[in-house]
């Protein structure tokens, strides 16, 4: 009986720090859980996973989105990313990802992943996402700050008219 208690304790330590009103349905990712690519991420910025196959981008920032989006989009795709803010979330909208993991997320990616319905699981929310020096907002956050359409933030990102 003790056995099986820690058991259970120990299963409900190991899935607390997943957190999401979508948790339930970020279960499996094809061969893979959430758990298991967020493992992958490591050294990487950015992991995709899509149809059975996993990519990764280094870049900083917003960068590896726009790239991935440029060579194969994010379409159906579970997206990996280290730090998620409002402009992340709304390009990876625009990408047309499915599900999300992020090990911090802000509250503007949230209500945009939840304005439109993609699945997202997170280990620590924050109010925003600050800049390098920690004295201020995020440059590519305050692009967005009243932007609420992932074409318009794309755009933004892309400079394209």
């Amino acid at each position: 009986m003790k056995k099986i208690f820690t058991f259970i304790l120990l299963l409900c330590f190991v899935t607390l720090p997943y957190t999401s009103i979508f948790a339930k349905n970020l279960e499996k990712c094809g061969d893979f859980t959430i758990e298991e690519l967020a493992l992958k991420l490591e050294n990487h910025s950015l992991l995709v996973y899509r149809k059975g196959q996993i990519s990764f981008q280094d870049e900083r920032g917003i960068k590896p989105l726009l790239i991935q989006i440029k060579k194969k989009g994010l379409k159906n795709a579970v997206a990996v990313d280290k730090v998620i803010g409002k402009a992340a979330a709304l390009l990876m909208v625009y990408g047309k990802v499915k599900q999300v993991h992020t090990n911090i997320i802000a509250k503007d990616a949230i209500s945009v992943f939840e304005k439109y319905k993609v699945e997202y699981s997170y280990n620590e929310v924050v109010d925003h996402i600050q800049n390098d020096n920690k004295d201020g907002l995020c440059p590519m956050e305050q692009k967005v700050l009243n932007i609420d359409s992932p074409k318009k933030a794309y755009k933004i990102f892309t400079k394209k008219k």
